[in-house]
């Protein structure tokens, strides 16, 4: 096991943490642990390229460690009220079936196919943002406008990434080249 992969399970281990301080209502706190568990995002990946460590096992745990996250703070934050259930919904359905077709790609040797594209980073930013306004929104104890509107834009991005790699899947299944970017 090697340094990236072990803050990879880190970053998943917070999620407990994170989960624990929401239904506390340590809204500061489970904030905090939402931002450790992001930096711990960009700290594995920089580490694993510039100690040259990339592992097959860490380019598994990465991406499943962000939907784990992304995905138990999407749906306590609607359960409480703080963004809507169908966007949760909409969530939970667009990882699981990215999660399924990354399984799929795997099991049939395209392992090179199991990369986001820049829109799929973009619509991962994106969630990621309007996850903090959410959380900021709590520990201020205050509803913001803006998050309705961060909520329609992920929704937008949401089904454009989804359509993205749905194409992109079946662009590699069927053996056409220039598949969609990334």
């Amino acid at each position: 096991m090697n340094l990236p992969n072990v803050i990879t399970l880190l970053r998943i281990a917070l999620v407990p943490v994170f989960l624990v301080f929401l239904i506390q209502n340590r809204y500061g706190l489970a904030a905090g642990v939402f931002i450790i568990a992001g930096l711990t995002d960009a700290i594995d990946g920089a580490v694993a390229r510039m100690t040259n460590k990339k592992t097959e096992l860490g380019a598994l745990l990465d991406p499943l460690a962000d939907k784990f996250l992304v995905l138990t703070a999407f749906v306590a934050l609607a359960l409480m009220g703080r963004l809507p259930l169908w966007l949760a919904g909409a969530v939970i359905i667009r990882d699981a079936a990215i999660i399924a077709g990354c399984f799929y790609f795997y099991r049939r040797g395209f392992r090179d196919a199991i990369r986001p594209t820049p829109l799929g980073k973009l619509t991962t930013f994106m969630l990621i943002f309007l996850l903090m306004a959410a959380l900021a929104g709590l520990y201020m104890g205050r509803d913001f406008a803006l998050t309705e509107y961060l909520s329609r834009l992920a929704a937008a991005l949401l089904a454009a990434s989804g359509a993205q790699y749905i194409i992109r899947g079946f662009r590699i299944i069927y053996g056409k080249k220039n598949n969609l970017a990334g």
